[in-house]
């Protein structure tokens, strides 16, 4: 347990350092993309050995080097020091769909489940400047593999498949990249405004309680002080030996100190109107 926690505090922290502290919708995607580092690195160690078994038997030797590659690059994702969380999840996209093309070229069309995985994290980890990008890419990879298989540049697979299904599985990989394309970032965009709202929110109330704590300091220690003066000054009027002069001098006082308290209550209902006008 104690491994488990120190490796995914170095992860995180290797992928996070250059995030925000605000937990808007992008410090949540980075979030969601170092935990699936952290995963994805433990289970494709986990699925590197039978993948490299059957590779090896299937005589698909080029395989076992890009099964390895793939593993080695999720590591130097997850555990290099000083890199861009940008370029990370590029480096992870791009290596996700160089995996996903090679297992259908080398494989066959029942490895098109990855073009379609692939085409979901890249929506979900980062924002492409055209939605589309993913679906674009496995639109390209598709036309490339079809066009491939009709030039017989592809190695034979054991299972055979006629041309039309060819094309029904690429129409539907196509179909369903676009709607994931289409579909998640609406779901940000509603998210995005849900955190803005939020924040917006959260520092409204945060001034608030910044003014209330300013009122409160202000009536416990300013306000205290022409209180204290005005009550004293009226305890010396009390006295009856008190000369014309000396009661004007207090009088004077009174007025002094008066003014000055008027002044604290103009200020604290100033603050006061601020958090009314903000709370409207």
């Amino acid at each position: 347990m104690e491994i488990w926690n120190k490796y995914t505090a170095r992860i995180r922290q290797n992928i996070l350092i250059s995030s925000e502290e605000t937990k808007d919708l992008k410090y949540w995607r980075d979030d969601m993309f170092s935990n699936t580092i952290i995963y994805i690195i433990p289970l494709s160690i986990i699925a590197l050995i039978p993948s490299l078994l059957w590779a090896f038997e299937s005589k698909l030797y080029i395989m076992i080097w890009i099964d390895i590659l793939s593993v080695l690059v999720a590591l130097f994702i997850g555990l290099k020091k000083r890199i861009k969380i940008k370029h990370r999840k590029l480096l992870f996209i791009g290596t996700v769909y160089f995996l996903s093309f090679s297992l259908i070229y080398f494989v066959g069309l029942n490895s098109t489940l990855y073009l379609l995985a692939a085409c979901f994290l890249a929506t979900f980890i980062y924002t492409f400047k055209n939605q589309y990008t993913p679906a674009l890419l496995n639109c390209y990879i598709s036309a490339f593999y079809i066009f491939a298989y009709y030039l017989n540049f592809t190695p034979s697979h054991r299972i055979d498949f006629k041309s039309s299904e060819l094309f029904a599985v690429f129409s539907n990989l196509i179909f369903l990249s676009f709607l994931i394309c289409s579909l998640v970032p609406k779901l940000f965009n509603g998210l995005d405004e849900s955190f803005k709202n939020n924040i917006k929110h959260t520092q409204k109330i945060e001034n608030q309680n910044k003014v209330l704590k300013d009122i409160t300091w202000v009536q416990s220690h300013i306000v205290r002080t022409p209180l204290s003066r005005i009550m004293a000054i009226c305890n010396l009027l009390k006295e009856k030996d008190n000369t014309e002069e000396e009661k004007t001098f207090l009088m004077d006082n009174i007025i002094v100190s008066s003014n000055e308290l008027d002044n604290i209550i103009k200020d604290i209902v100033k603050k006061s109107e601020t958090i009314h006008s903000a709370e409207n």
